[in-house]
């Protein structure tokens, strides 16, 4: 057989050669082999190792490390001894055992004496070497221990002849020696092998500076060699010489010393041949035994052979040189590896009872060779690792004998014997001894050793295993085989003690965690199986044991167990936001800490190498994408949080289903996983657990505000109570650690401990958590600083508080990113920046600085206090408020108040200062002052005004929520506000609160109550203009007095700059303070006003006297609202200081002040008698010049403007001929092509605004000779002709959609001003082609425009005013008015309301949008003028207060409330059209037929009730009786071509307004129930009867009763029909009427019955007249909400679509049987009653007699027939049933039960 070659090109060996003589010899290299290594190669090498570098530095290393990992990894283990070795007295167990092993190595009888030659003695001596010695060795506590409790004597020998110094470079050290300081070991080089490189002369020290070494650019996971480059001061590693001479070496003997072993296991093999000659091998028989199988006997390797071989294997698999092997050689050894796994089929692992000492010891021999099949399972595994390139070695085949041993192993003896116990059977109780005792226990136990030595074999099998399914991709069916033999492990029970554990708990537990790794792997390698492993551990979790003990045997760094399955869910989450490379590229500490016993300590050379494509990211595209750290960290945030959200859904769901005794472990085991996750709450390691608690809270929270069952919400409470306890348990342990840690151990401790009293006070700036040196950076240094490099878990945990980090950074959640200064340390842009460093290069932060070394209680502070920062932590102000709600609300039954009285206990308990530090009773308040009921939102003010009374600080914290109450729905809840309000304003200095509350109460002016409206004008004057009155800037108390005004100037601009809604309320306001009917009140407001005016004004030129130094733009706004209100505030001077603001006009800055400054100059010129008439020209001037830069906002004020100082400096002509120069270019351009020239477009569009605005500021009518002069075509008679009709030729639909636009905006801007225009034909046209095209922008335009028509004609000036006006244009005083009269406005205000209103009317009905709100104001607007009957508008106005829309709503109620005020007779006849119009803008505009929205379901027409609550009584009765009526309906006409007819539609959302009216009168409610049994009785009398005879073919004749006596009282009973067999002969379209009147008859007795119980009508149905009084108003139920929600359940389940004819049919029978059969015989108590109702609402049935006050609900007991025979036992005919009997309600389902005993028979 040939031989094979060796590594490097080795030379070829013979098998059949005896002896090992020719692997000794060294043949010379050829030319070929040699020429890489020589000058005269021109190729660079590709690996660094090939030619090593001149460095003059030893080529190996004395030391035992070889790599940096190595080193960390004996630190680690150093600082664990060291932290227990304070003496070796009180050692820990581990220190104590290894101090034995220590000495025992020391030991100088064991020891290998050398004889030294003493060197040459030192030219100095200190003297004192003893205390020398010990000062200078610097050892840490444990190396200090051994070095004390060691004895080792020693001498030196004296020397003989001094031997001369070497010259040469190797005699001098080139490094420093380092030795072992503070514990932590080191690598040194080598100083006694020889240099084998020709070194230059050392570097002077100015060379060396020239140098640094830095890491290779090509690689993101940082460089394991360095190179040097210039300008640079980094020292060279030990791991970067080690690498590449060391490592060389050591492959190179390892890659020799697997072929020599090949070598001879071939020969031995090839002499097992049949055909092989009769000289074998002489260690054939050594190596090779033969065991038999089911085909026969095969050979197999001895175990010691195998072992050595796996060694082998293993060595040059570390080295990474396996693949150096030839792959035919891998081949047959795998197939070797295979005929011992073959065995497994012969084995039998299993225990027996009755065993015999030779049975013990057969199993011993089959366990000895199961361990071997494991063994050389390990070896073909590590063969298709190391070789993971090569796909003839990554056998599918192979892989599955694997799992076949591992699965026998694991399946057919480890789990049977962990699952054994001590005893057969538990104690009974009452028993007598001890049960007896488990043979299968004893065997285990006795031979312990034998079980553990497989379980390792197993663990490092399966660890393996894992490691190749990461490396390698296997099909989905091994995948699937390794997660079911993990999920075996995980889930497999062990023992609670030592004492029931045969193998010892932490051996299998071991075990147990090398599954969760090997299962975490596979999480992380293989996406696509992460639902179906969360799918089979959730599945699993009723193989847990139930009880606490038994559960908890994971042991967490700090001592406190956990389950397993617990940690592996918060593992799994935290490798869902790890990124993958960081989860793979590990082992776990198992691996670690187990003994391979073959020399396996050495790292594996990157295992997972072939993942590491994964993370190489452009350096370019990480870092100059802004977006690129949201799109590394957005997929790891979604995932980890669907996974947490999925796994709690999981778990509560099926802990709802059962209960703590139920035998089903779910509900016990949720409470094990929440106190697991409480445990881990804080901690470092497992931040998941924050997540999982969060997600679970959110669940219980809503669980709780839900409407649940009992238990359930009880449930909750409990878990909320215990997670409540888990936070403040933490809040506690951060406080303690932050008082036990040392602040001047370095300035970040100090700053954690800061955090976490800023965390007590609610004041941490979250800037600090998220900075790149806060708590997030100590913890990852902290996780770093333990994991060196090994552990999985504290990676997956790195990589979740990166993910956690940068999410809270990107998304804002935590903090805004822009608030950090960009030039600060702590600038979000470079935490941004270093965040993704770090998630590309996990060693970057190492290689950037690091974090300084903290203690560990500074690490673990660091994660509490990220943790207390968290969502879940936050989230304890709203669950102590769930729990004190459902503690005293009315709805709460008694076992969930005593739940929630438990649960508040339990949090009392744990920390009894929450109430001091945080006001949380106080926030339970704040909580009910959002409560659905007004009665409670009220009392809620009222508790917290006395809250405030008795701490007014905490108004501070209060008045945002009572400002949220100012715009409560409830009109005395509004008012309450508004006064609590005030008080906080006046008790508070703060510009922030009293700018808040102004604006608050300012919004309240606009209210549609007008006792709030007043409220709100008498607060505004008491608060703002009170205070100053009498208060002047000159006097005795000048300074206080101008603090005061500065604060209120400060106030009213930050109010301004709240809301651009508060000027168009605050004006109005202002113009009534000052022209109130009080004049001395007046006189002071005005003053006040004055100076507040003349310090805006000081203001503008220097804002250093205003608080705060607000902008010049916030200055010049509030002027404009006093500009406004009262132009005589201003004087001369003062607008000339506005001048400069409008010459500039480069920046939209500039712009807002420029149109401030205009709008002030426009109105408040025209007041102003005496003007610099030089100011005005310039002003002149510098407005025309800007007319064509400006947009249409800023043209609306500069015309005005333009006009009035035009007609103060008498120069209107410069003005006129502006505006003929502008129609000439429109004119001239009117026949071009716009479409095609998009400048020319703009142009038009600039040019047609500049014509509309002006012509409707300017009256040119004194210079139309001039216009027709030059637009000579005119042939009209007003300048104002000119303008609409040269801008009408560009409304045609032929041109640009823009242009149009324009052109309609500036006709009816110009029509504004000149009402006669609005009459032209060509103007109509133009109005009626865009209502008839229905173009959505132009038909918005439009309604504006009209709008602002209709809105001008609505307050024309008051009859003093405009006398006052008249006076003073006639004296002079006042220049600008009107200088023309619109005698052409009602004119043209009537035609355009009648010739268009149908048009508008559509718009308004046909969208929610800004065009349906323009619509509706401009219906509003023509009903305030009268132009239009109310008759036309007013069905619109009720159907439009249903809008969603608040604005349009509310400008339709205020509107029908004036006009049903005014015409309440005409309304009351066009209610009915009104109601059909709401249900179709309802069906049809909006979608949602309903007739009620939001929680708790209010009415949609409720606001149509409001303005009936203030209509006569005889009005709203009528109304709800004509409702009613118009219920009503003629089965036959019925249409039956949709699933759900139109009828039926409408009917229903009238009855379900009629329920959730608010009724204030008993007789409203009595009205409306007659009215609906009128309507039942009548109707549903008919229907019953066509039902009976026509679908249930019921057999009248054959029903003969018997008497009986009832009472006393002689009464013919019916015995219950029996229904005809179905029919389906029935016709088709008879049913379907039959069945919707049916739904539409039962809908009608539900909302009957609805009204009954919800108004407690019972007693006032039944009593007499006399006994009536109907004017009060009646009372609700306390169980409103259930009924409510049982209402609204049973109308749904009513009106669903009948499909089929069953369904039909159904509901046709239980109509019948509805108005036949009175369930309320039976009358039960009202408690009762009420139970039922708590858990279940069926349709209640009600009397109408009016005789019995319960109304149980239907099937309370058994119903009774209605008499239908006479005493002659002839039956009579049905009629209607008189309402003077009892009616019975159905069961809303539409199933019938035909055999029931309430039907006919």
């Amino acid at each position: 057989m040939d031989g094979y070659r060796q590594a490097n090109g080795g030379m070829r060996h013979d098998y059949g050669a005896t002896g090992n003589t020719s692997s000794k010899r060294q043949r010379m290299p050829t030319v070929h082999e040699a020429l890489p290594y020589t000058p005269l190669s021109s190729i660079i090498p590709f690996t660094p190792d090939i030619i090593p570098p001149p460095l003059a530095l030893p080529t190996t290393s004395s030391s035992a490390f070889a790599s940096s990992a190595d080193i960390q990894n004996a630190n680690g283990i150093l600082e664990q001894l060291s932290a227990g070795a304070t003496s070796a007295e009180s050692a820990s167990k581990r220190c104590q055992q290894t101090l034995q092993d220590v000495r025992r190595l020391l030991d100088p009888d064991s020891l290998t004496s050398y004889a030294f030659k003493r060197m040459r003695p030192s030219h100095t001596n200190n003297g004192d070497d003893k205390g020398r010695k010990t000062q200078s060795l610097g050892l840490g506590r444990f190396a200090k221990m051994v070095f004390d409790n060691t004895q080792i004597p020693y001498r030196y020998l004296t020397p003989e002849s001094p031997e001369p110094e070497l010259k040469t470079v190797a005699s001098r050290p080139l490094l420093p020696h380092r030795a072992q300081q503070n514990g932590h070991i080191e690598a040194t080089p080598s100083q006694h092998r020889k240099v084998q490189a020709v070194v230059p002369s050392s570097l002077t020290p100015a060379q060396r500076a020239q140098y640094q070494y830095v890491p290779d650019t090509n690689t993101l996971a940082g460089a394991q060699y360095v190179t040097p480059s210039n300008r640079g001061n980094l020292p060279i590693t030990d791991a970067s010489r080690l690498l590449n001479v060391d490592q060389q070496q050591k492959g190179d003997t390892a890659v020799r010393e697997l072929q020599n072993c090949l070598q001879e296991i071939f020969e031995a093999e090839d002499g097992l041949e049949p055909d092989s000659s009769d000289a074998l091998p002489s260690n054939a028989n050594s190596l090779f035994a033969t065991r038999n199988i089911a085909d026969g006997s095969i050979a197999v390797l001895q175990s010691e052979v195998q072992r050595k071989l796996e060694g082998c294997v293993y060595k040059a698999a570390s080295c990474g040189r396996l693949q150096e092997i030839e792959v035919e050689h891998l081949t047959r050894l795998q197939k070797l590896c295979e005929v011992p796994m073959a065995a497994f089929e012969m084995l039998s692992l299993r225990l027996g009872e009755d065993w015999s000492e030779q049975d013990v010891d057969e199993w011993l021999l089959r366990m000895g060779t199961a361990e071997s099949g494991m063994v050389a399972a390990r070896t073909l595994i590590r063969i298709m690792i190391g070789c993971a390139s090569q796909k003839e070695l990554q056998s599918e085949d192979a892989l599955r004998g694997v799992l076949e041993t591992l699965n026998a192993v694991v399946e057919g003896c480890l789990v049977p014997i962990v699952q054994e116990r001590a005893l057969l059977r538990e104690r009974l109780r009452g028993e007598k001894g001890e049960p007896p005792a488990n043979p299968k226990f004893v065997i285990a136990s006795s031979h312990r050793k034998a079980i553990v030595l497989l379980l390792n074999a197993a663990a490092k099998n399966l660890r393996l295993l894992g490691d190749l399914l990461v490396k390698t991709g296997f099909d989905e069916t091994a995948i699937s085989r390794v997660e079911t033999l993990c999920k075996t492990l995980i889930f497999a029970e062990n023992a609670n003690t030592e004492k029931d554990s045969s193998i010892g708990i932490q051996n299998f537990e071991t075990m147990r965690r090398c599954a969760m790794d090997v299962l975490a792997k596979i999480f992380t390698k293989y996406t696509e199986q992460r639902q179906y492993i969360f799918d089979e551990i959730l599945h699993s979790l009723e193989k847990l044991p139930a009880t606490k003990q038994s559960a908890r045997q994971y042991r967490l760094s700090d001592g406190k167990p956990i389950q397993l399955v617990s940690a592996l869910l918060m593992r799994l989450v935290q490798t869902s936001a790890t990124r993958s490379n960081e989860a793979l590229k590990l082992r776990s500490k198992v691996q670690n800490e187990e003994s391979d016993g073959d020399d396996e300590r050495s790292n594996e050379s990157d295992e997972d190498s072939s993942d590491a494509e994964d993370i190489k990211v452009s350096p370019t595209k990480a870092t100059g994408n802004n977006n690129y750290l949201v799109s590394l960290i957005a997929p790891l945030h979604a995932a980890a949080e669907h996974n947490a959200k999925y796994i709690i859904h999981v778990l509560v769901t099926r802990a709802l289903s059962t209960s703590k005794s139920s035998e089903e472990p779910y509900r016990k085991l949720l409470d094990i996983f929440t106190d697991d996750f409480l445990n881990c709450l804080g901690s470092s390691d497992w931040p998941a657990a924050e997540l999982l608690l969060r997600a679970l809270v959110l669940r219980m929270m809503g669980i709780v505000e839900e409407t649940n069952p009992v238990p359930s919400r009880t449930f909750a409470l409990e878990l909320l109570g215990t997670m409540g306890s888990g936070i403040l348990e933490l809040q506690m342990a951060a406080r303690d650690a932050a008082r036990t840690i040392d602040a001047a151990e370095s300035p970040l401790a100090s700053r954690l401990r800061d955090m976490v009293t800023q965390l007590e006070t609610g004041n941490l700036d979250v800037r600090d958590v998220l900075a790149f040196d806060g708590p997030y950076r100590v913890v990852i240094g902290y996780l770093e600083e333990r994991s060196t490099g090994e552990d999985p878990q504290l990676k997956t945990a790195r990589g979740y508080h990166l993910m956690q980090w940068a999410s809270s950074i990107v998304s804002g959640r935590e903090g805004s990113a822009d608030s950090v200064s960009s030039d600060t340390p702590r600038s979000t842009e470079s935490v941004q920046a270093n965040l993704k460093h770090m998630l590309l290069d996990p060693q970057w932060l190492d290689q950037h600085g690091g974090v300084e070394k903290l203690s560990t209680s500074s690490g673990r502070l660091a994660g509490m206090i990220l943790t207390l920062n968290l969502p879940f932590c936050k989230a304890f102000n709203k669950l102590f408020s769930i729990l004190l709600t459902s503690m005293s609300s009315e709805q709460s039954t008694s076992t969930v108040k005593s739940r929630s009285l438990k649960s508040v206990v339990t949090l009392l308990e744990k920390d009894a200062t929450i109430l001091e530090r945080n006001s949380y009773v106080l926030s339970h308040i704040l909580r009910c002052a959002t409560d659905t009921s007004p009665l409670v939102r009220d009392s809620a003010l009222g508790l917290m005004d006395k809250c405030m009374s008795l701490q007014p600080a905490l108004s501070a914290t209060v008045y945002r929520q009572i400002i949220a109450r100012s715009h409560d729905a409830a009109i005395g809840v509004r008012k309450r506000a508004m006064k609590m309000l005030k008080e906080i304003y006046l008790r508070n200095n703060s510009t922030t609160i009293r700018s808040a509350i102004a604006n608050a109460i300012i919004a309240r002016i606009g209210d549609t109550e007008e006792s709030v409206v007043d409220l709100a004008r008498i607060t505004m004057e008491e608060i703002w203009f009170q205070p100053l009155h009498g208060v002047k800037l000159d006097g005795e108390h000048a300074v206080q007095a101008k603090l005061a005004y500065g604060a209120q100037v400060a106030l009213v601009i930050e109010t301004v700059e709240r809301s651009d809604d508060v000027a168009q309320v605050l004006e109005p306001l202002l113009k009534r303070l000052l022209t109130g009917s009080k004049a001395k009140v007046a006189d002071a407001n005005a003053l006040v006003c004055r100076t507040l005016v003349v310090i805006l004004f000081d203001g503008i030129i220097d804002n250093s006297d205003i608080p705060g130094s607000p902008s010049q733009d916030g200055i010049l706004r509030s002027l404009t609202i006093f500009a406004r209100a009262s132009p005589k505030l201003f004087t001369p001077t003062q607008l000339e200081r506005l001048e400069p603001y409008t010459q500039n006009l480069s920046t939209s800055d500039d712009l807002d002040v420029y149109r401030s400054v205009i709008t002030i100059l426009r109105y408040v010129l025209p007041h102003q008698a005496i003007m610099n008439q030089a100011f005005l020209g310039n002003m002149q001037l510098t407005l025309l010049r800007s007319i064509t830069r400006l947009q249409k906002t800023e043209l609306n004020e500069v015309a005005p403007c333009l006009w009035t100082i035009s007609t103060i400096i008498n120069d209107t002509q410069r003005l006129a001929t502006t505006m003929i120069s502008v129609l000439l270019q429109i004119f001239n351009i009117r026949n071009d092509e716009l479409a095609a020239d998009e400048q020319k477009a703009l142009k038009i569009i600039r040019l047609v605004r500049i014509a509309g605005e002006f012509g409707n500021a300017c009256d040119f009518e004194k210079f139309l000779p001039d216009f027709k002069k030059k637009l000579s075509w005119y042939n009209g008679d007003s300048a104002s002709g000119i303008i609409v009709e040269i801008l009408c030729s560009f409304t045609s639909p032929k041109r640009p959609l823009a242009v149009r636009t324009a052109a309609l905006e500036a006709i009816c801007t110009v029509s504004q001003a000149w009402p006669r225009q609005f009459l032209r034909a060509d103007v109509s046209n133009a109005f009626e082609t865009v209502f008839k095209d229905r173009v959505a922008s132009l038909e918005e335009v439009l309604c504006r425009g009209l709008e602002g028509f209709f809105k001008a004609q609505e307050s024309p000036l008051a009859a003093d005013d405009a006398t006052e006006l008249e006076g003073a244009i006639a004296t002079g005083t006042e220049r600008l008015g009107r200088t023309y009269v619109a005698t052409d406005k009602d004119g043209a205000s009537v035609a355009m309301a009648q010739r268009f209103l149908p048009d508008i009317l559509r718009l308004a009905l046909s969208s929610c949008d800004e065009t349906a709100f323009s619509a509706a104001r401009l219906i509003v607007s023509i009903n305030k003028q009268g132009l239009v009957h109310p008759k036309e508008s007013g069905p619109a106005l009720v159907a439009l207060e249903t809008c969603p829309n608040k604005a349009i709503a509310s400008e339709a109620f205020k509107e029908h409330k004036s006009q049903h005020e005014k015409h309440e007779s005409l309304f009351e006849k066009e209610y009915m059209r009104a109601v059909q119009r709401t249900f179709d803008y309802q069906q049809q505009v909006l979608g949602s037929p309903s007739g009620s929205f939001g929680q708790p379901p209010t009415s949609k027409m409720h606001l149509t009730w409001e303005v009936l609550k203030i209509a006569k009584a005889a009005v709203r009765k009528k109304f709800l009786s004509n409702m009613v009526q118009k219920l009503d309906f003629d089965p036959s006409k019925l249409d039956t071509a949709s699933s759900a007819p139109q009828q039926l539609m409408f009917v229903r959302f009238c009855l379900v307004n009629l329920a959730f009216f608010e009724y204030d009168r008993i007789d409203d409610l009595l009205q409306l129930l007659t009215s609906l049994e009128k309507l039942f009785a009548g109707t549903g009398s008919s229907v019953a009867q066509a039902i009976e005879s026509e679908v249930l073919r019921l057999d009248v004749d054959g029903l003969m009763g018997s008497a009986a006596v009832v009472n006393g009282t002689s009464e013919t009973l019916q015995p219950d029909p029996a229904p005809a067999p179905a029919t389906p002969d029935v016709d088709p379209k008879r049913l379907r009427q039959l069945a919707f009147s049916s739904q539409i008859l039962t809908l009608l007795w539900e909302t009957r019955t609805f009204l009954v119980r919800l108004w407690n009508m019972q007693k006032h149905m039944n009593a007499t007249k006399k006994e009536k009084d109907t004017n009060k108003a009646p009372t609700r139920a306390t169980n409103a909400p259930t009924f409510t929600e049982a209402y609204l359940k049973s109308t749904g389940e009513v009106s669903s679509a009948l499909v089929d004819w069953d369904s039909q049919r159904s509901m046709c029978s239980a109509f019948a049987k509805l108005i036949s059969v009175d369930s309320e015989v039976k009358v039960g108590s009202e408690e009762e009653a009420d139970a039922e109702l708590a858990n279940s609402y069926d349709t209640p049935s009600e009397s109408t007699s009016r005789k019995s006050p319960s109304l149980p609900p239907s099937g309370g007991g058994r119903g009774r027939k209605r008499k239908s025979i006479g005493a002659s036992n002839t039956p009579r005919k049905r009629g209607r049933p008189s309402m003077g009997k009892k009616k019975s309600t159905a069961a809303s389902k539409h199933a019938e039960d035909d055999n029931g005993d309430d039907g006919w028979d």
